[in-house]
């Protein structure tokens, strides 16, 4: 009889806590960001291929909904974020190329298993929109000097761990990774490529409804 009664409270247990990590959600995010990029410049005398990057702040929400899928979660999300990060290399002699992570626009699936109780550990991914500016400054030679700002298509990939604070309101702390489509720019016989990624830890703080 004993053992019955633990077995029915330990399923309605572990029900409750399924039950208090499904659902819409909504967070605010704040983090550590880290834009870093590959410069390839060319022109008539040749080629030069420099990388750095630089770390940041980076800010947000992120609205979600995710559903009970046996011992698992399976959810959506969206989410849209700032960078404080500017990140300047020199390509040649005194030439400079900044690149500077503008908004971003992230939606994915995730998916996830409770560690224990109001404990949840997961892996998400899906599709990136970056806006990048990128300027090129030549001392020697202003004209080849530029300013571009584009949208930059890509993916994202990562994980982390949520934590029930109380039944509606959670904690998760993330680690993403995202890679953008390059950026080209051309003029007769210079021109740039740059290959822009981000690194970020996340952290936020979310309501459930």
């Amino acid at each position: 009889m004993f053992r019955k009664i633990a077995l029915v409270a330990l399923l309605a247990a572990s029900a409750s806590a399924a039950q208090a990590q499904t659902g819409l959600r909504a967070e605010a995010q704040i983090g550590w960001d880290h834009p870093s990029a590959a410069v390839l410049a060319s022109d008539s005398t040749g080629s030069v291929n420099v990388s750095d990057g630089k770390d940041g702040f980076s800010f947000g929400g992120e609205i979600g909904y995710d559903l009970p899928a046996g011992p698992a979660i399976l959810g959506v999300y969206a989410n849209l974020s700032g960078a404080t990060t500017r990140e300047c290399v020199e390509v040649y002699g005194g030439d400079e190329a900044c690149v500077k992570a503008g908004r971003s626009i992230n939606a994915g699936v995730r998916a996830g298993v409770h560690l224990s109780e109001g404990v949840l550990l997961y892996v998400k991914g899906g599709y990136s929109s970056g806006r990048i500016r990128l300027s090129y400054r030549d001392p020697a030679d202003p004209t080849y000097d530029f300013r571009l700002a584009d949208n930059s298509d890509g993916y994202h990939v990562g994980g982390g761990v949520e934590v029930d604070v109380t039944r509606n309101v959670y904690a998760k702390l993330d680690y993403v990774r995202t890679n953008y489509d390059d950026l080209d720019y051309r003029d007769g016989t210079f021109g740039v490529r740059v290959r822009p990624h981000r690194d970020a830890i996340v952290y936020g703080m979310g309501i459930r409804f």
